[in-house]
């Protein structure tokens, strides 16, 4: 199945020159190879302090001037990773600010040859209960699974759903939103929508 490359994947090749018409695998092996040099890497750092271009709402990079980028000096103890973090922490609160996380509609579940994970504390039972629930209705529910837009179901847990209106979500909440954002997967549920899903409601 041909998975396309990434919207912040396509904008690292375009400030290279390298078309980005490819999957999101052969975008990764050719990243991996321009950021195994220091220049480049260098070269992009600057890229992003200047413009700080940390979102991935579009392929295309921001305006700016080569002989600009070649002249700046990042400070010292700057970090695009702690940028970009930073970039989505703030993302996902504004998101969370007004509404909850979940999927509006929240989506049918389906069951069969579908992956599940969960989150939080459940009302349900504990956590290897809900995966054996999932299980024995021909899906998925491995502990270890990523969030990933190959995940089809994030659930959260009923006793922690409140969670993030005091801004405390969790890695997996953060990651699912700005997945389900970018690629439109994984669906967010709660765990009421999730048990009327097992009783067949």
């Amino acid at each position: 199945m041909f998975i396309p490359a990434s919207n912040r994947q396509k904008k690292l090749l375009r400030f290279f020159k390298i078309p980005p018409g490819i999957s999101a695998g052969a975008a990764g092996w050719e990243i991996a190879g321009i950021m195994s040099n220091e220049e480049c890497r260098e070269r992009w750092r600057r890229y992003l302090y200047f413009t700080k271009d940390f979102d991935s709402d579009s392929d295309q990079l921001k305006p700016f001037d080569e002989a600009d980028l070649e002249s700046l000096e990042v400070p010292d103890g700057w970090s695009d990773s702690e940028a970009v973090q930073q970039f989505k922490d703030e993302l996902v609160a504004a998101i969370l600010e007004d509404e909850s996380p979940f999927d509006r509609p929240q989506p049918r579940v389906v069951f069969k040859g579908r992956s599940f994970i969960f989150t939080g504390k459940f009302s349900y039972g504990t956590r290897g209960a809900c995966q054996e629930a999932v299980i024995a209705r021909g899906g998925s529910a491995p502990n270890k699974q990523s969030i990933s837009r190959l995940l089809d179901y994030l659930v959260i847990g009923e006793e922690g759903s409140h969670a993030w209106k005091k801004g405390s979500y969790g890695n997996k909440i953060e990651a699912a939103i700005l997945s389900r954002r970018d690629y439109g997967s994984p669906a967010i549920i709660s765990e009421e929508h999730w048990t009327k899903a097992l009783r067949g409601d």
